[in-house]
């Protein structure tokens, strides 16, 4: 039977400020989840604000199991988020210059394509995190490209959470197929919610429906 991790190099879960739990149970869930589906290797997003407390326990999550993981450290921005001046006052978290965002849903291109620009001449390599939770781009997805064109790289869910509308498969497809996706982040692994057995059936299908249709 075909597995996801067949179809999909590596998997990315985003632990986030206002979903991580006390107890720790998403490591089980996760565990079962990188296991199940078969996946190579492995990324673990951190929020910058949390890193203190969560670093240990994901270090500890990934010499356990054996799959090839990792993780990495990214910030939360919004509108009002100066992006230039974030960048700078925040050096010593950022490794090898590489930008981990996780955008509010109302934020607009508008507001920091200008930075991304500069950014990306600067040498840093960006990375948008759940690019289709944003409102703007589901409701354009022509404007996801424009963040591409200014240097950033694209992470999204594929999860009808963050619906592209009616056309939502189809919009995902072609993205897959224009290479403008550059990975895919787990939005569930709770594996006795509907909404995980959902998520993994319609990457299944919206991977190999891109891969069998002709470009």
């Amino acid at each position: 039977m075909l597995k996801l991790g067949n179809l999909i190099k590596e998997d990315i879960f985003l632990l986030e400020s206002d979903s991580v739990d006390n107890n720790q149970t998403w490591q089980e869930n996760y565990k079962f989840h990188l296991i199940n589906n078969e996946f190579k290797s492995f990324k673990i997003g951190i929020p910058d604000e949390l890193k203190s407390a969560l670093i240990p326990t994901v270090s500890i999550f990934i010499e356990s199991i054996n799959i090839n993981g990792s993780y990495f450290i990214y910030f939360n921005v919004d509108q009002e988020t100066k992006l230039l001046s974030f960048v700078e006052s925040h050096q010593a978290e950022i490794s090898h210059k590489k930008l981990y965002f996780l955008p509010t849903i109302s934020l607009k291109y508008s507001k920091f394509a200008t930075d991304f620009w500069d950014l990306n001449l600067l040498g840093y390599e960006i990375n948008i995190l759940k690019c289709d939770c944003m409102k703007e781009c589901q409701n354009k997805p022509k404007t996801i490209n424009k963040y591409v064109l200014k240097g950033a790289r694209i992470w999204i869910t594929g999860s009808s959470k963050h619906s592209f509308g009616i056309l939502h498969k189809r919009r995902i497809t072609q993205l897959f197929q224009e290479h403008i996706i550059d990975f895919w982040i787990t939005e569930s692994i709770k594996q006795s919610d509907s909404a995980y057995l959902q998520e993994i059936k319609l990457k299944t299908e919206l991977l190999m429906s891109a891969i069998n249709k002709p470009t």
